[in-house]
Parts: structure tokens; C-alpha cells; sequence
């Protein structure tokens, strides 16, 4: 057998495609929940090595060399999957926060240079999400926190622009990394609401997936008090 047919025969989940390797069912948490919202998410790569990179010095940095190769990596994909995205209406970019964490939109960067190479083949609407308010990042929080956050602070902030462009249709979503789908739950949910009829993801990197910890409910409220 060779490599591809190795690697095609591995077990993936059939949500957010991880190979499952000795696991039995995906650890990730939204993957076995019928209210996520969203109903797949593909990933370029995993957020390691050059890639990881590249998502940071873009991200954190603001070197924005780093965006015109993303948006590369992302077209490229895009492209070479093309029957998988054949029926999306719009691609639209999770919108981050620009702050002194994040110099600049770099999911909204990376869209753009995406489009310059994409752009009549698919309709690629950057600012049909945006967000009214700031939220905290959440990078490095705790997975239980993460998704208290996400269901509160991001739900809140969350504004699709124009409805009728999403209306009826299915919606592509691009963010640069996948943790869990806390915040790609929240996208689907306000596309949803505005009318979407279909919500799936694409992101440039899964971040590695580890067997969950769990954590009750007192436990992510004490992490989140003890965040403030």
C-alpha cells in the first residue's frame, strides 16, 4: 500500500476530518453535538511548524508579506477541492479583533489575497460578518472558558451586514485556526439566523487535537474569574 492509500485509509471524523487514529470517536466536543451549527470544516494543514509560523508573523506581528503566501496556500486548496465547494453562495472571514495583540485583520488579509486569485470563481464578501464590539482572544484559554466566551462575549458582538446576501444560501466561513469549533459555532449560528441555509468551515491550520480533560462548569467559572 502506499503512503496516499495510507493515509486515505485512515479513520477520519467526518466533521472536522482529524485522522482519529487510536480513538474511537473524535475528541474534539462539537463534533458529536447536533447543535453546532456548522456542518464541516476543512483544514489546510495543521498549525505546526512553517505554517504555524506564518499564522503567527502575519497574526502578532503584522508582517504582512506572510498574507499574499496564505492567501496562496488557501486559494490552492480551494481550487484543487473545488467539487467539495461547489455549491457555496459566499465566502465570508471570521472576523478577529484588532488591537495591540493583533496589529492587523489578518483572516480579512489573507481573504483578500485569496480573491485576487479566486475571485470569479467563487463571490468572496469579507465584511458581510463583522463584529460590533471587541472580544477577548482565545488563545491559551481553557477549553471549557473558551466556549463560555464564545457562547457569550462573541454571540453578543456578532452582526451579519447584509441577510439577504446569505439567505438561502451556503456559506463558506475562512479562519486561520481550529481549536474546537467554539468560535466557528458561533459564526454558523449568526449565518443561520440571517438566513443561511448551510454553514461549513475552512481554516488554514487544526491546531493538534489531544483527548479531552472535560471540566465542569464550576471549574471553567473559576477560570474565568480568575482571568479578569
Amino acid at each position: 500500500m502506499s503512503v496516499n492509500e495510507e493515509i486515505r485509509s485512515e479513520r477520519r471524523c467526518p466533521v472536522c476530518d482529524v485522522v482519529l487514529g487510536p480513538w474511537r470517536r473524535c475528541p474534539n466536543y462539537w463534533c458529536h453535538r447536533e447543535d453546532r451549527g456548522f456542518d464541516t470544516v476543512w483544514a489546510v494543514g495543521e498549525h505546526r511548524g512553517e505554517l504555524r509560523h506564518a499564522i503567527a508573523a502575519l497574526k502578532y506581528r503584522g508582517e504582512r508579506r506572510y498574507a499574499a503566501l496564505l492567501g496562496r496556500l488557501l486559494a490552492g486548496f480551494l481550487v484543487e477541492h473545488a467539487p467539495t465547494f461547489d455549491d457555496v453562495g459566499v465566502i465570508v472571514r471570521t472576523p478577529g479583533t484588532v488591537g495591540w495583540l493583533r496589529p492587523c485583520d489578518h483572516t480579512g488579509e489573507i481573504l483578500d489575497a485569496a480573491s485576487v486569485l479566486i475571485g470569479d470563481l467563487w463571490r468572496i464578501d469579507a465584511d458581510l460578518l463583522t463584529k460590533t464590539d471587541a472580544t477577548r482572544p482565545m488563545v491559551g484559554t481553557a477549553a471549557a472558558l473558551r466556549r463560555l466566551r464564545a457562547a457569550g462575549e462573541l454571540r453578543a458582538s456578532l452582526a451579519v451586514t447584509d441577510p439577504g446576501a446569505v439567505a438561502g444560501r451556503r456559506i463558506l466561513a475562512v479562519d486561520d485556526v481550529f481549536t474546537d469549533g467554539s468560535t466557528l459555532r458561533e459564526i454558523a449560528g449568526a449565518l443561520r439566523k440571517a438566513g443561511a441555509s448551510a454553514v461549513s468551515g475552512l481554516v488554514l491550520a487544526r491546531q493538534p487535537l489531544a483527548p479531552p480533560a472535560g471540566g465542569s462548569v464550576r471549574a471553567a467559572a473559576h477560570a474565568w474569574y480568575r482571568a479578569r
